[in-house]
């Protein structure tokens, strides 16, 4: 019982040294942001706001990024991560005799999560905005090379690197981030009824292709 208590208390134990608790603030920060973007959307999602959501002052907001626009870049590049991770944990469970198919469900467990809509929302913003296009230009160039055939290996090889093979996944990816947007913009932000069905004709049109 003692040495549960221990091991209990050393995983939930506070941040000791200087760089971890600024790790810690950052990610509280960040959470924060996710959550405000997640709620109100990017033109609610103010340092007031994130530093209420934190519970911290707007000198430790500003202590850990040069401003909102640095915040959502490091928001954005833990939303991406994490879509990463959906979407390789989904690519286990896929059928590897149909890669192309399999791509589209692994590609729909990242697009299709509610959190896309932090990634629609800084997007959307960051066109009109250059301080915040600055900081996010290095992670939208990041999206930009992993969802690119050309410049991704591993995506190649899973969709194919003739033109039509190229067009057929271009089109995929763009009914999916319509998909997303179209879900983002809804009253609650809930998904379509008619997802499923898109998703299931695509796979569909993967298998068929992989058979020519």
């Amino acid at each position: 019982m003692i040495a549960k208590l221990i091991r209990t208390r050393n995983q939930t134990k506070e941040p000791n040294t200087q760089a971890e608790r600024s790790a810690a603030m950052r990610a509280r920060l960040i959470a924060a942001a996710r959550a405000s973007l997640m709620d109100t959307g990017y033109g609610r999602t103010t340092a007031v706001e994130v530093c209420a959501r934190a519970g911290v002052t707007r000198g430790a907001l500003f202590h850990h990024f040069s401003g909102l626009s640095e915040l959502f870049a490091a928001t954005l590049e833990e939303v991406c991560a994490d879509i990463g991770i959906r979407s390789r944990n989904a690519a286990e469970s896929g059928d590897p005799r149909h890669a192309a198919a399999a791509y589209i469900e692994t590609a729909w467990a990242g697009f299709g999560h509610p959190d896309f809509k932090i990634v629609i929302e800084v997007w959307m913003a960051a066109r009109n905005d250059p301080a915040l296009r600055k900081e996010l230009d290095p992670v939208i160039e990041r999206f930009r090379r992993a969802a690119t055939p050309q410049l991704n290996a591993d995506l190649a090889a899973k969709v194919g690197r003739n033109p039509d093979d190229v067009a057929f996944y271009r089109l995929a990816l763009e009914a999916m981030i319509g998909m997303a947007l179209g879900r983002a913009v809804a009253p609650g932000s809930k998904p379509m009824g008619h997802e499923g069905d898109v998703i299931a004709l695509l796979k569909q049109l993967a298998r068929t292709r992989s058979k020519r």
